[in-house]
């Protein structure tokens, strides 16, 4: 219950609060995540960074609170025993970025596909959660401007996105 409550605050000081945007490096805040928190370095999680992360328009809080998210998601849905990997990489096409996270995780049916972007909902009731993050990251990308989607099938793995206005016209 404690879980929920603090979840369901942190979505409702998403939507309320006012966002700065601004050019975000996502790279540079990707790296400073994993090497900040445990669970996202090897043994527990392999991640593997793209070189070419183009910067992207938005608000580094919002951008972090979602990339946690995604990564926090990528390694705590994966079947036991298999170790976690993940990988961001970028597209840039009409001044837009998409950032992909893609894992090996336990994958998610495609009828759940809009569903898992709404509050409280759940790809499985085998792992804890309240059903907020990813309401949460649809919620932050649309106050950035962006959009949020994923593809996935179960026992395949996901690919979620998220997509920003390009900090810099390519």
């Amino acid at each position: 219950m404690d879980r929920l409550i603090t979840d369901a605050l942190v979505y409702s000081k998403t939507v309320r609060e006012e966002l700065m945007l601004g050019p975000v490096e996502p790279a540079s805040l990707l790296r400073g995540m994993i090497e900040s928190y445990p669970i996202f370095q090897s043994p527990q999680a392999q991640i593997e960074l793209d070189e070419a992360l183009p910067a992207v328009w938005g608000n580094e809080a919002a951008l972090t609170q979602c990339f946690s998210n995604l990564l926090g998601n990528a390694i705590k849905f994966v079947p036991r025993g298999r170790a976690p990997k993940v990988k961001v990489s970028a597209e840039q096409s009409g001044g837009r970025v998409r950032l992909w996270f893609e894992d090996n995780g336990i994958g998610i049916p495609q009828e759940m596909h809009a569903r898992i972007f709404m509050m409280f909902q759940r790809a499985s009731r085998e792992f804890e959660g309240t059903g907020i993050g990813l309401a949460l990251v649809r919620k932050a990308a649309e106050r950035m401007g962006g959009r949020v989607g994923v593809e996935s099938a179960p026992g395949q793995g996901s690919r979620f996105w998220v997509e920003l206005k390009a900090a810099v016209e390519s």
